[in-house]
This record gives structure tokens, sequence and C-alpha cells, in this order.
């Protein structure tokens, strides 16, 4: 596979693991960072530890803290969390790379992209893996296929040949890709599920193994998770991919003994907990925003708005 030149535009966890893994396969791989993590990838470099190794790597990667317009990549990965997007988005609009792939959490689509780059240069995605950086090292662990792989598409689902370069760009890099030919639904029941399951953390003081011992706790996110799904279910706009009926479908009295055996592993605590406590703010935003997408169909979320009043969010929606 040729080498790409690539951007990682956001220094955090995942983007770290982005950066990384594709700089260890062969890419030439860039990463914008700002404030301490700039001077931290400065000092020390880029350290991966992966859960299933003793030792970490250093990865050999070039480090920029500003993008300018003239400045090309073949594909620029914006990693950053929703609310930090906002300000990012006139300085990627300058910018005249082609290919913008938005590892972003949202509900609300694409609108605010499309009006700062253009459909054409919007590629929308969402990454397979999670960790946390612990004195300069990104711990970090790859989620298989069955759970969430990185999951990319067009906006309007088209297979086309950049989708499919990029599609086999990450899986050479190990990570494991879907294309989806509708990111739209795939976005809206990714918030539809991790909305309830960090409110389910913040629930019990934000702590996965304490929650799943938290029966009021669980059977409080339970009762939201059946309720998201039943609304993008029954508004239309439907539940990609499938498998994410599960929440509908599978009785609450065993859903009650199933999620505090998921909640009580080292797994929950990597990908589940460790995202929900670093990225609250950006959870409260997703909430309030998918709360409006409900309304503005004619739906009240009651559960949802229940759990999170029992955080001490309620003024926020």
């Amino acid at each position: 596979m040729k080498s790409n030149r690539i951007l990682i535009f956001g220094a955090g966890v995942i983007g770290s693991i982005y950066a990384g893994k594709l700089a260890l396969s062969g890419q030439s791989v860039t990463i914008l960072a700002r404030n301490r993590r700039l001077n931290e990838l400065n000092e020390k470099g880029l350290l991966l530890k992966s859960s299933k190794q003793n030792n970490f790597e250093k990865v050999n990667i070039s480090v920029i803290s500003e993008l300018k317009s003239d400045d090309i990549y073949d594909y620029v990965f914006v990693i950053l969390r929703k609310d930090h997007l906002k300000d990012a988005l006139p300085i990627l609009h300058q910018n005249n790379s082609k290919n913008f792939v938005f590892m972003v959490n949202t509900p609300s689509g694409y609108l605010d992209w499309i009006n700062a780059l253009g459909q054409s240069r919007v590629i929308p995605a969402f990454p397979g893996a999670g960790g946390k950086i612990q004195d300069g090292v990104v711990h970090y662990t790859l989620t298989s296929r069955i759970i969430q792989p990185t999951t990319i598409g067009e906006i309007g689902g088209e297979r086309t040949l950049r989708i499919i370069e990029l599609s086999m760009l990450l899986k050479n890099a190990g990570f494991s890709v879907d294309i989806s030919e509708n990111m739209d639904a795939w976005q809206k029941s990714h918030v539809a599920m991790v909305s309830p399951l960090a409110y389910g953390i913040y629930y019990d003081g934000g702590n996965n193994y304490t929650f799943a011992k938290n029966k009021n706790a669980v059977k409080q996110m339970n009762l939201a998770l059946r309720e998201t799904f039943n609304f993008l279910r029954h508004s239309g706009l439907g539940i990609v991919p499938q498998k994410l009926n599960m929440f509908r479908l599978i009785p609450l009295p065993i859903l009650n003994i199933l999620i505090p055996f998921i909640f009580n592993t080292k797994w929950a605590e990597i990908v589940i907990s460790n995202h929900a406590l670093s990225g609250r703010a950006e959870m409260e935003m997703l909430t309030v925003d998918f709360i409006a997408l409900a309304e503005s169909k004619g739906y009240d979320l009651v559960e949802l708005k229940r759990l999170n009043k029992k955080n001490g969010t309620q003024q926020a929606v």
C-alpha cells in the first residue's frame, strides 16, 4: 500500500491511537497538538501501550501546533469532542486538503461540517478504540468488529473509491473496519446508546465497577436505553447497526442481569468509563442535542431525563 500523507487534527487519546497505529503501518503521519499535550509530544514523543502488551512503543511522527491553508494532506482525521469542534471548523475551512475524516460524536447531522468544507470533502466516521493517557503513555485497546469497528461512510451512502481506499488504509493499520451506508442513522444510534451508558456511570459517581453493583442505577439506565432506541425506531430515523435493537428487544429483567457483567470488566473501564469521565461536557452536549432531536419529532424522553436528573444535570436538558 502506498504511503499517504495524513494529519491527525486532535492529539487526545483517540487521536493519539490513530496517529500511532497509522504511523506504525507505514503512513506518513503528522499530529496537531496544543498546550500541555504539545509539550508532552515534543519532549517524550508518542508512546503507545496496548492492553495486550507489557511494554510501550515509541512512534516517530511529526508534531505541529497550527494548520496552514497550503499544508495539503491526503487525509485529515478530525478527532475532537463535539464541544471543541466549533472552534476548529474555521481553521479546517481555510485548509485545501480534499478529504476530512470526522471522527466526531453527533446526533445532529452534518450541516455544520458541510457548510464549512463542502459535502465532497466530508467523510463521517467513528473510532473503534478507547483508552487513556497516563504519564505521557497512551494506554489503549481496539474494539472488535463484533463490538464496534471503526466505522466510515459517505454522507450519501455511496461505496466510493475513496471510502474503499480509506477502509484498506485503516485495516492495514490493525483496525477492524465497517463501511456504513447510513452514517447519520449510525451516529444517532450511537448517541442513543452512549448517553444512557455515560449517565449510568455518573449516577454512581464515576466508577463502572461500583455501578455494576448498583441495582437502581442499572435499572434506570436500561429504561433510558429502551426509550432512546424505541424513539429511533418509531420515529422512522432507524437503528444502525441492527444489532443495537437488542436494547429494545431483550427483556428488561435479563438486561438488568447482563449489564452488570459487562460493566464489571477492565474493558468497560477503558472503553466506557474513561471516555465518559474525560468527556463529560461532550456527553452533556450530546444528550441535550438528542433530547432536542426527539422533541422535534414529538417524543418526550422521560426516562433519559430522569437518569440525567439523578446526576444533577436536569437544568441542562
